[in-house]
């Protein structure tokens, strides 16, 4: 079974080059995302899948597909704990 991301709706976005600040202001809290996660972010934002979000880290970024699909995860892990996004089965 596959599970879809949904980014939270209520954040503040904010670019500064190459990251993304988001605010919550449900919980008043300020997130700083480095390049990558910033990269996941907005590919997930746009609705894409898992695995086309490891495709294109793939092609961006040139790694190992296993490497990327374990920062991929632990990005994602941390952006559901944060609740910047949600995910549905």
């Amino acid at each position: 079974m596959t599970s879809t991301q949904k980014v939270n709706k209520n954040l503040i976005v904010q670019r500064l080059e190459d990251s993304v600040v988001l605010f919550d202001s449900d919980a008043s809290v300020l997130y700083t995302l480095n390049e990558s996660a910033t990269f996941i972010f907005g590919l997930l934002k746009k609705k894409a899948s898992k695995k086309d979000v490891i495709l294109k880290m793939k092609k961006r970024y040139g790694l190992d597909e296993k490497k990327i699909e374990s920062d991929f995860n632990e990005v994602l892990n941390e952006f559901i704990k944060k609740g910047i996004v949600t995910t549905k089965k």
